[in-house]
């Protein structure tokens, strides 16, 4: 009697050749993790070991679970009625429904890669205690021709606790000498086993150590349970999997098949059975990459910025009850018929939908810009529509480009008509194993078997979207009645950034003048110019006044003087109009640019107070130097009114000039609105007279169809429509016009809308940054709090490591050269890790009164082999000795070692023969100088901004949070006026001085 036998080949038929690849390998031992009740599953890819770990904590296996049920094909465990027992179930956690039942999990190992040490320890059931059972699979074997399944001998032995390396290496010589057996006995031949034998001599791993060093709390001690899989060499396609192509606009393969393995995109998602991780270990100073970061995929938040909203459920005659939000302003209960089924039960069953959608054009979002362009890149990576089973993805739905519902492919033939791209699309179809069990997976894990479930569960999504866009999202007459809600939306949006658009163009020329016109004049305070012009002026005023020697008339003589005088003023006010800059007008400036702005002024200010002064002081100078030498007698009356009628016309002619502007502006205006309220009013009429000259076409009284109250409707919509809008655009005018207004701060202030606006505008982009600055600072701060605590008992394990090395050094000569060689370098180390003890304000709770000379033996500590490496020289002065600061230490020493730290740095930037720090101090401060290069006159409070820097790759940090501390604590540091020998001066002093 013939009988089927099982060829070892099977496996890997039914494996590696049936899997679609290794993310959907991955997918599956995540799936099997999910039905063992783990909380857990953790993937850690070792790129430079080619090393794959995937740990879960499960319930994990017993001997006899492993070999009856893993090791056997085709079982029927996970099957009700099956004569294996089922599998374990955790009582303490609610009941998961089963998510692999083909057994697919297993043998698609072979396709991450050839080799597999599984460890599993079974949960302690009663008072029986379980140990690590360890399993050496080599999965190249399976492919041997000639061989059967019973031919190949799988290595197994049990520990108490994780195995070592060698306890891994006596299981392959377990291995190999089943090869060799086989060898023996006629099975196979040598020359096919050798690259075997080699591949299992290179296998080197042990899972003790690598516990040691993963992150994850995955130990199987004694207590715990769980499965883990070491495989290695993992397949070349696994690290393009990873990477994906060049363009990080789409996304990788493990990302398509592996994100949002559980549905946590919506906000009112079902709390994860399980939690994946899978951490890519670069080989770069062991730094990783975790797929599963939560920025990378959708996040709830994501869900409810989006523009729209449908979420309703199937019934189990495919009739879809509903909610749909449009533009987040109006929610409509809706209802979409289907009857593919002619309205009989359905095969596939009832299901939900949760649809987050985003509009692709920014001008038709009401999204702000930033988070618009942030979802619109994870759309094009991660859009779809995603499958859940009892919370569980379902691959491949919801990889944007496996276009299951013709989403894509009917946008081509009309993007109008169909609206919906898969792109712009993220959201959730929820299926359970109790309502829809007759859609079932293909062994391969590449979608649904096409059944008669799987096609009315298509057809009914697929007609769901077609009514979806025809009913809220079409123009003209194939829209339905509720899609005047996303037209008129739409057209805001749009119409908003038109206007945008045109002002950003009006003001771009202004802007760029104003930043040219401020450019300009820095370099010409850095280059001394204008006093060099202003000079060169006066020495032309001074000639001017020469020709008055040659009149010879005593009151001729006079009055040419006192004309002189208001020529020579005329000239000095067109030389200081030519440096004004007037405020910005008519468009909005960073923080920065006001930051300039506001440097200016002050810039500004010196010039009129120094040398501008100092010019009208030369002139007034000149006229006595002359009415004194050539005896001329001046009216001081006539003189004074001569000058002041002189700056009175020069007054009345610029405020008559800014009159004619603004009239002409309110002409222009008044001319604007009144042609856009003509053109409005055409258009209604226009409208009408169409509608009118309709009815000599309409068979009124012959015909049967028609339908006066559908008819009057209709023509009422549209006259309503073209009322609406001319209605909202003349409103919308009103409103600007009444916005224009001014209000009298105080007697000598006006204030005026444009101002207003200009202020929330500025203070709007200040608050943006400082978020963006305040979430840095805030990550940077859990992030030192963390290399702290490392610090400490890092160092603390190292100093009890060296005493138990001391030990052995004593009685070892050989130890005793290395033990000391490591606690020198460890001393010089630990050395330095001290310096950083002020630093925390925990030890130093109470203000005290901080010599200076300990900050500078701390400078000295911390700084000194850098500053001798760069040939820099740190002094101080003996008032600076001297002196106390009372306060925290933890407040004054970082602000020392910032700007020490900063000096170092641009010293080295400096060409100067002799580099000096020095500090410095009086009754007043202290102060820290350096001859480097000089900050300019626009960057003096720019440099204590957050985020301003003039350093290759610098953060623009240290100065502000400088400022910030010591404003904490009563005081103030700022850019003083430059010491002698100095280019830079930095000063401290109390605000609440004695």
């Amino acid at each position: 009697m013939a009988k089927f036998k099982t060829s070892a080949r099977a496996l890997d038929l039914l494996g590696r050749q049936q899997i679609a690849g290794i993310p959907t390998a991955i997918n599956e031992l995540f799936k099997n993790a999910h039905d063992a009740y783990a909380d857990n599953v953790d993937v850690d890819y070792l790129r430079k070991e080619k090393l794959l770990i995937l740990r879960d904590n499960g319930l994990g296996m017993t001997r006899s679970d492993f070999e009856s049920r893993w090791l056997t094909l085709g079982t029927d465990s996970k099957f009700q009625g099956g004569k294996t027992p089922m599998p374990s179930i955790d009582s303490s956690k609610a009941l998961r429904p089963i998510m692999g039942e083909k057994g697919i999990g297993r043998l698609a190992i072979a396709s991450i890669g050839s080799q597999l040490l599984l460890l599993t320890r079974a949960k302690n059931q009663r008072d029986s205690e379980n140990k690590i059972v360890a399993a050496l699979i080599n999965w190249n074997i399976f492919e041997l021709p000639g061989l059967d399944l019973e031919d190949i001998v799988i290595p197994i032995k049990e520990f108490d606790n994780l195995p070592s390396n060698h306890e891994v290496d006596e299981m392959k010589e377990t291995l190999m000498n089943s090869l060799d057996e086989l060898v023996t006995i006629g099975k196979v031949s040598l020359v096919d086993i050798e690259k075997l034998l080699a591949t299992i001599k290179d296998f080197s791993v042990s899972p003790h150590d690598l516990n040691e060093k993963l992150l994850g709390n995955f130990t199987l001690s004694e207590g715990f349970s769980g499965t883990h899989f070491y495989i290695s060499p993992t397949d070349e396609s696994l690290n393009s999997d990873i990477d994906g192509e060049k363009d990080k606009s789409t996304s990788t393969k493990i990302e398509k098949m592996l994100l949002g393995f559980t549905n946590t995109m919506t906000p009112d998602h079902p709390a994860p059975n399980i939690t994946p991780a899978f951490r890519d270990h670069s080989s770069l100073g062991g730094t990783y990459i975790d797929i599963f970061n939560k920025d990378n995929f959708f996040t709830p938040e994501d869900f409810s910025l989006a523009d729209h909203h449908f979420s309703g459920t199937f019934d189990e005659y495919g009739q879809f009850s509903g909610r749909v939000g449009v533009y987040q302003t109006k929610e409509f209960e809706h209802k979409i018929p289907w009857s593919g089924n002619h309205f009989k039960k359905t095969e596939c069953g009832s299901f939900k939908i949760n649809v987050a959608y985003l509009q692709g054009k920014l001008t038709q979002s009401i999204i702000e810009r930033e988070e618009h362009t942030r979802l619109l890149a994870k759309s094009d990576r991660h859009g779809g529509l995603y499958l859940y089973k009892d919370n569980i993805r379902i691959l491949p739905y919801g990889n944007s480009d496996y276009d299951w519902l013709d989403i894509e492919k009917n946008r081509t033939k009309s993007a109008s008509y169909y609206f919906f791209s898969f792109r712009r699309m993220f959201g959730v179809i929820d299926i359970s194993k109790e309502f829809n069990n007759n859609l079932t997976e293909k062994a391969g894990r590449e979608g649904f078997i096409e059944n008669k479930a799987y096609r009315q569960f298509r057809d009914i999504l697929k007609n769901f979207f077609i009514q979806l866009a025809g009913d809220f999202f079409r123009e003209g007459s194939a829209a339905g009645p509720k899609s005047e809600i996303w037209v008129k939306k739409r057209e805001e949006r749009q119409a908003y950034y038109r206007a945008l658009e045109r002002r950003d163009k009006q003001a771009s020329a202004r802007k760029e003048k104003f930043h040219s016109s401020l450019n300009h004049f820095f370099d010409s305070i850095n280059n001394n110019t204008y006093e060099s012009n202003l000079g060169s002026l006066l020495i032309d005023i001074e000639k001017r006044f020469e020709s008055i020697a040659q009149i010879e008339d005593p009151e001729e003589a006079s009055q040419a003087l006192i004309d002189h005088e208001l020529g020579s003023r005329e000239l000095l006010g067109d030389f200081i109009q030519k440096i004004k800059i007037n405020q910005p007008k008519g468009f909005t400036i960073s923080k920065d640019s006001r930051k300039d702005y506001e440097a200016y002024l002050t810039e500004f200010d010196k010039l009129q107070n120094n040398i501008l002064k100092g010019a009208y002081d030369k002139i007034d100078t000149i006229v006595e130097d002359y009415s004194n030498r050539l005896q001329i007698e001046i009216s001081k009356r006539k003189r004074l009114e001569q000058a002041v009628d002189f700056i009175s016309q020069q007054a009345e002619k610029a405020t008559r000039q800014k009159q004619r502007e603004a009239k002409d502006a309110l002409a222009e205006v008044t001319k604007n609105v009144s042609e856009l309220a003509r053109e409005l009013m055409i258009d209604l009429e226009n409208k009408i007279r169409e509608i009118k000259e309709g009815f000599t076409r309409l068979e009124i009284n012959n015909s049967l169809d028609f339908d006066l109250v559908k008819e009057r409707q209709r023509i009422e919509d549209e006259i309503i429509k073209e009322r609406d809008k001319a209605s909202f655009v003349l409103e919308s005018i009103i409103k600007q016009l009444h916005g224009i207004y001014w209000d009298k701060d105080n007697p000598e202030e006006i204030i005026t809308s444009d101002q207003i606006n200009d202020a929330i505008s500025e203070e709007l982009e200040e608050l943006r940054e400082r978020v963006h600055a305040d979430i840095e600072l805030s990550q940077l701060g859990l992030a030192v709090s963390v290399i702290h605590h490392e610090f400490n008992s890092t160092v603390n394990s190292i100093r009890n490591s060296l005493k138990d090395l001391k030990a052995w050094a004593d009685v070892n000569e050989k130890l005793d050269g290395v033990y000391n060689n490591i606690r020198v370098n460890f001393e010089h180390l630990d050395g330095y890790l001290t310096l950083f003890t002020p630093l925390n304000r925990r030890l130093y709770r109470s203000k005290e009164n901080i010599p200076t000379n300990e900050i500078k033996i701390f400078l000295v500590d911390l700084f000194g082999a850098r500053l001798k490496r760069h040939n820099i020289r740190l002094i101080h002065t003996k008032g600076f000795q001297k002196r106390k600061i009372h306060g925290y230490r933890s407040t004054f020493y970082p602000v020392f070692v910032n700007i020490i730290d900063n000096a170092i740095h641009w010293l080295n930037q400096a060409n100067v023969e002799e580099k000096i720090i020095r500090l410095h101090a009086d009754d007043t401060g202290l102060y820290i100088s350096n001859n480097g290069p000089e900050i300019a006159a626009n960057d003096s409070e720019r440099i204590f901004e957050l985020g301003y820097t003039k350093k290759v790759q610098g953060r623009g940090m240290g100065l502000h949070i400088s400022r910030e501390v010591l404003s904490a604590e009563d005081y103030r540091i700022f850019l003083d006026t430059s010491r002698e020998g100095s280019n830079v001066t930095f000063k401290i002093e109390s605000i609440n001085k004695p």
